[in-house]
């Protein structure tokens, strides 16, 4: 074998120990504006007795996207449209945009899902049987990674760990 050989060789054990292994690769995508229901709040909003419409599974295991959609509506503005997502919550939570906060003329603060603590509501919900007139509840989801348990022992992280990533491509 020659230098060049040698060499070219090498380069290519170390390029090939530099990727990923594949245990270690996490889906990545972006979640839109979205909103979880309280059943009772659901009820309102779609009527009594009302359950949600499965569209599609998430990567989340028991997490789907729901036919149903809302109006979202602050005092400078409205958003049609948006997706709820499935199953029912204890409470109701609506995960906007930073720069939702302009058009509907709303304060939300960065949070984790899930942690309504210290938020408003200041929006209305509108479906097609009545609305909800949020007290709590509007965020700005703070960014999170989505993992199975397996994969956290693979990655040797933890539930509120804060990581770092690298994405490639």
């Amino acid at each position: 074998m020659n230098h060049t050989e040698h060499y070219d060789s090498v380069l290519a054990a170390i390029l090939e120990a530099l990727k990923t292994p594949e245990q270690n690769r996490i889906p990545i995508g972006i979640s839109n504006r979205h909103i979880h229901l309280s059943q009772t709040d659901l009820e309102h909003l779609f009527g009594h007795g009302y359950g949600l419409t499965n569209m599609k599974d998430l990567s989340q295991p028991g997490q789907y996207a729901c036919k149903e959609t809302l109006t979202i509506c602050g005092p400078k503005g409205a958003i049609e449209k948006v997706r709820t997502l499935g199953p029912t919550r204890k409470k109701t939570q609506v995960e906007i945009l930073a720069s939702d906060c302009f058009k509907l003329g709303v304060d939300a603060p960065i949070k984790a899902s899930g942690d309504l603590d210290g938020t408003s509501g200041n929006i209305t919900l509108v479906g097609p049987k009545g609305s909800v007139r949020l007290a709590e509840g509007l965020i700005i989801a703070q960014r999170h990674i989505h993992m199975t348990n397996d994969d956290a022992r693979n990655l040797d992280v933890r539930d509120g760990q804060i990581v770092r990533i690298e994405v490639h491509g």
